[in-house]
């Protein structure tokens, strides 16, 4: 869901789609991570999916124009869990996010990263953090200190390009779910983030097609994890 598309500040929700009334167009979603409540307000909702047309992928959405909450919604296998009724409009058309959503990464999806600086490399865990990412970029969290001297990361500058290298982990799984080499460009240096840590944050510039794939099916997977758990702790 794409919230007030056409602004200079929109955002999006992720969800997953438990039933479609064609005949009546409406669609009927989980609720999202941060959920919709009587309160919630904006000037345009829009319901957006990514579809592979020939040698491309576009983002088509439709506009929805009336939502009603559900506070019990019976699944087939009749557990019962919030949901969020859209009444939509048609046609379909092709949408444009300006801004992407940003997954926070947990335990059982992190990511592993190698990080090329002043010809030396940086390595997650010991130099630095991954904090969130998404198909347009990504914050990392950098020490102030190492062995007790200044981290020689912090004297990234803003506007450098950095090569980062990613291995996309699930913890249940015995081996990375994708790797990707990325090109990145510093767009944010938050130095006051914390006492001990500065925040940094990157546009990634050459992600490509199948590095996109690979990327939106570990971010995609993530959040639906993260639905069904907050859908049990809830039932």
């Amino acid at each position: 869901m794409v919230f007030n598309m056409n602004s200079l500040a929109p955002y999006s929700r992720s969800s997953i789609i438990f039933d479609a009334d064609f005949a009546n167009e409406t669609i009927t979603i989980a609720q999202p991570l941060t959920p919709f409540s009587k309160n919630t307000t904006f000037k345009e909702l829009h319901l957006t999916s990514i579809i592979q047309e020939k040698n491309r992928k576009i983002r088509l959405g439709v506009k929805c124009c009336h939502l009603k909450l559900i506070h019990q919604y019976t699944l087939s296998n009749n557990t019962k869990v919030p949901a969020v009724e859209l009444t939509y409009e048609l046609p379909v058309k092709e949408t444009n996010i300006r801004s992407a959503f940003r997954l926070p990464l947990s335990t059982k999806y992190i990511i592993k990263g190698k990080l090329l600086y002043g010809n030396l490399e940086f390595y997650t865990s010991r130099d630095f953090s991954i904090r969130d990412i998404s198909l347009t970029g990504l914050g990392i969290v950098i020490p102030k200190k190492k062995n007790k001297a200044r981290n020689p990361l912090r004297e990234i500058k803003l506007n450098e390009e950095i090569v980062i290298g990613i291995i996309l982990v699930d913890m249940d799984k015995n081996k990375p779910v994708g790797s990707l080499p990325i090109k990145t460009k510093v767009t944010r240096i938050n130095n006051n983030y914390s006492e001990t840590h500065s925040l940094a944050g990157f546009k990634i510039l050459n992600l490509g097609n199948k590095g996109e794939t690979i990327l939106t099916k570990f971010i995609h997977d993530a959040q639906i994890e993260e639905l069904k758990r907050l859908s049990r702790r809830k039932s």
